[in-house]
């Protein structure tokens, strides 16, 4: 199940649950620069922050110059500043298509979908909560075997909402997933570019790590391992594929 640890903490503050989540970004500065508290929390009450540029000038651009990529990282950028999250991915990652081997966009890139993951992570979270206390009910009521159980029928009220926030579930599940997946393919190009790059190894590892793709996560901390660190470091990120591939054993029994 999708993490059902916290499925019976249903009393959780959005903001609390916004620092907690945060922390799994924590280890060896996991998302560092990538996944920003501050404006999560910003963005959770509303703050969009200051708004500059005009997205329809942007567009227009990009439309008369679909090749030119100033012109795509323009939009990017402005759609960014809007809080327009998932449009300014989108024309982050068709600046990319156009300059492949601009590193610092593509770690851009990577941070925004990390971000975005969690975003979506904490929806799921939410929803899953929100589905078990739909049912909560349900312990209450006669048994739907006996005959005033039956003589009641299902609560259209409950079931109205059950399958609402599971539909809200599965589809911001979808889109965590998606998310995650991209942070990861755009760290795996910084590396391909730069394959030797302790720091894009490691933030690469670091992000598969942290949305759970432990496989990916692991080869990139052995990588990161080979090409020498100090001695402390060194064993923390071999404590951490020790835990990666016992979870992964664990997962598989």
């Amino acid at each position: 199940m999708f993490f059902p640890r916290l499925r019976n903490q249903a009393k959780w503050a959005f903001a609390l649950l916004i620092l907690i989540f945060g922390g799994g970004f924590v280890f060896l500065g996991v998302g560092s620069g990538g996944l920003d508290l501050g404006q999560l929390l910003r963005d959770a009450f509303g703050n969009k922050g200051p708004s500059t540029g005009s997205v329809s000038k942007a567009e227009q651009l990009v439309q008369e110059r679909p090749f030119n990529a100033p012109a795509r990282k323009n939009l990017a950028d402005v759609l960014e500043k809007k809080g327009r999250l998932d449009e300014a991915i989108a024309a982050w990652q068709g600046y990319v298509k156009l300059r492949p081997k601009d590193t610092g966009a593509l770690r851009h890139v990577a941070q925004l979908e990390l971000g975005q993951a969690d975003r979506y992570r904490q929806v799921a979270q939410f929803a899953a909560v929100a589905q078990q206390e739909s049912g909560a009910n349900s312990v209450f009521a006669p048994s739907a075997r006996s005959k005033f159980g039956q003589s009641l029928g299902a609560n259209p009220i409950a079931s109205a909402v059950s399958t609402k926030v599971g539909a809200q579930f599965q589809q911001a599940y979808a889109k965590y997933q998606t998310a995650a997946n991209q942070a990861v393919a755009a760290y795996q190009q910084i590396v391909k570019i730069t394959p030797r790059d302790q720091q894009a190894l490691l933030a690469l590892a670091q992000a598969a790590d942290t949305v759970q793709k432990r496989d990916v996560a692991v080869a990139a901390y052995k990588r990161v391992l080979a090409l020498g660190l100090d001695q402390a470091t060194a064993s923390q990120i071999r404590q951490r594929i020790k835990t990666l591939q016992q979870s992964t054993a664990g997962s598989s029994g």
